[in-house]
C-alpha cells in the first residue's frame, strides 16, 4: 500500500520519537504486501535516522491488523492541533533522536568480563538534522484538505529501530556461518558478549549458566541528566506495539527497567533486558553512568535442559528456532481462491513478520555479512560471490588492508 507522505515528531507524553504516516482511508488495515528484497536491504543498510525513515516509508505501514491500529489512527488536521488525553505531538529533539537511533552493528565491546559496548562510526548528526528540517510534523502544511480521504497513522520510531536491529543480529549469524566462521564461537563472532555467572550479579538475572548478550536497542530509561522517573512514564504496550507483540510483558511494573522474555513455550532462555544497575533513585545525578546502562540487550542463556552448553552453534540454532516459531506461523486453511486454494491461514500482521517471510525464504539470494561493517543484506547471485555490502565498504577495507587479498 502506498504511503502518501511521512513525518517525524516526538510524543509529548513519552518523550520518544514517532513516525506520522499519511495513508488513504481504503488502505488502513490492508494486508502486508510481500517485502521486496531491495526494500528489505534499504532498511538493513540504514545507519542514520534519515535513511531509516525513508526505508520505513518505502516498506509501508508497521502494523496491518485493525485491532493494532485502533488507537493509532487520527484525522490529519486533528492530530496537528493535538488531541487531549490521546496524542500530543511536539517538535523533534535532535539529541533525543540521535540517542534513540542506535543501529546494529555500530557498537563494539569494551572492557573485559562485562557487557560494555561503545558506539562506533559516524553519529549521523547531519542526516538527523536534515530529517528534522525536511520531515518534522510541526512544520507540515495545513493538512485539513486530506481529512476526507486520508488518515494519519502514528508509529513508534523505536519499534522500527528494534525490528531492524533484531533482524540484523539474527541474520548476521547465518551470514557469518555461511562465510566460514567457527561454529563453536559463532555468537562471539556475531559480536555477542559472553557473560559468565560471576559477572551477572549486577547485570542480568539469567540463572546459573553463562549467557550471551548484545545491544538491540537504546534503553529508554537511560538518562544522563537529573530527572525523576515519574517525569518519563512509559507504557510499553502503547509505546512499542511491535516489541510488545513479540515478548511477554506480564503485569504492569513501575520498575524503570526492561525485563521481558520472548513469547512462546520454552522460550524463557531468550530475554530482553536492561542492566540491573539502570535503576537509580529519583532525582539523582546520572552523569558518569556505565556505558552498558545505555542499552537494551538481547540476552540468550547457554542453559539447555538444565545443563550449560558450550557449543555456540547449538545455542544459535535454538535462538533461530525460537524466533521463527514466533514470527512464522504457517498453519494452512482452504482459501477458496483460484490457484491458491490451500494457503497460510494467517497473513503477516506487522512489518517484522512480513520481513521474516523473506528472510527465511529468499530464492536466488544469499545472506551476505559485510567483511568490513558487519551489516547483513540479501545479495543477488549475479556477478559471483561478494564480501562487502557496498562499494564504499569495499574501498575502505582495501585502504585499511592494502596488503591483503580481497
Amino acid at each position: 500500500m502506498r504511503t502518501d507522505r511521512i513525518y517525524i515528531a516526538r510524543d509529548g507524553k513519552s518523550g520518544m520519537h514517532v513516525l506520522v504516516r499519511i495513508l488513504a482511508v481504503g488502505d488502513i488495515g490492508a494486508d502486508c504486501l510481500p517485502i521486496d528484497p531491495d526494500g528489505f536491504n534499504e532498511l538493513m543498510m540504514a545507519r542514520d535516522a534519515r535513511s531509516l525513515v525513508l526505508a520505513a516509508q518505502g516498506l509501508g505501514p508497521m502494523l496491518a491488523s485493525e485491532g493494532d491500529l485502533a488507537s493509532r489512527i487520527f484525522v490529519p488536521s486533528e492530530l496537528q492541533r493535538g488531541i487531549e488525553g490521546e496524542m500530543d505531538l511536539v517538535p523533534s529533539d535532535l539529541g533525543g533522536l540521535l540517542s534513540e537511533c542506535y543501529f546494529d552493528p555500530y557498537a563494539e565491546p569494551v572492557g573485559t568480563g562485562g557487557t560494555g559496548y561503545r558506539e562506533i562510526g559516524r553519529t549521523g548528526k547531519k542526516a538527523a538534522r536534515e530529517l528534522i528540517d525536511g520531515f518534522d510534523f510541526s512544520n507540515a502544511e495545513d493538512l485539513s484538505y486530506l481529512d476526507s480521504q486520508f488518515r494519519a497513522v502514528v508509529e513508534p520510531l523505536h519499534d522500527w529501530v528494534f525490528a531492524r536491529n533484531l533482524l540484523s543480529i539474527v541474520l548476521r549469524i547465518g551470514g557469518l556461518y555461511r562465510a566460514g566462521a567457527d561454529p563453536k564461537a559463532i555468537l562471539e563472532a556475531a559480536r555477542f558478549r559472553k557473560v559468565e555467572p560471576s559477572g551477572q550479579k549486577d547485570r542480568f538475572d539469567m540463572g546459573p549458566a553463562a549467557c550471551f548478550a548484545i545491544p538491540v536497542a537504546y534503553n529508554p530509561f537511560y538518562r544522563t541528566d537529573t530527572m525523576a522517573i515519574s517525569d518519563a512514564p512509559l507504557d510499553i504496550r502503547k509505546a512499542w506495539p511491535l516489541y510488545a507483540d513479540l515478548v511477554d510483558i506480564g503485569r504492569p511494573s513501575t520498575r524503570p527497567a526492561i525485563d521481558h522474555r520472548l513469547k512462546g513455550e520454552g522460550n524463557g532462555f531468550i530475554r530482553f533486558l536492561t542492566s540491573l544497575e539502570t535503576k537509580q533513585p529519583d532525582g539523582t545525578d546520572r552523569k558518569g553512568r556505565p556505558e552498558e546502562d545505555r542499552w537494551c540487550y538481547l540476552v540468550v542463556s547457554s542453559d539447555i535442559g538444565s545443563k550449560p552448553v558450550k557449543d555456540q552453534m547449538r545455542i544459535a540454532n535454538r535462538l533461530l528456532q525460537a524466533f521463527d516459531g514466533r514470527l512464522f506461523q504457517p498453519r494452512l486453511a482452504y482459501s477458496g481462491v483460484k490457484m491458491t486454494e490451500i494457503a497460510p491461514e494467517r497473513k503477516p500482521r506487522n512489518i517484522m513478520e512480513a520481513m521474516w517471510l523473506l528472510a527465511r525464504d529468499h530464492p536466488d539470494r544469499y545472506l551476505l555479512t559485510c567483511r568490513r561493517c558487519m551489516r547483513t543484506v540479501l545479495s543477488g547471485t549475479q556477478g559471483g560471490e561478494r564480501s562487502f555490502c557496498s562499494n564504499s565498504c569495499r574501498a575502505t577495507w582495501s585502504k585499511e588492508h592494502p596488503a591483503k587479498k580481497r
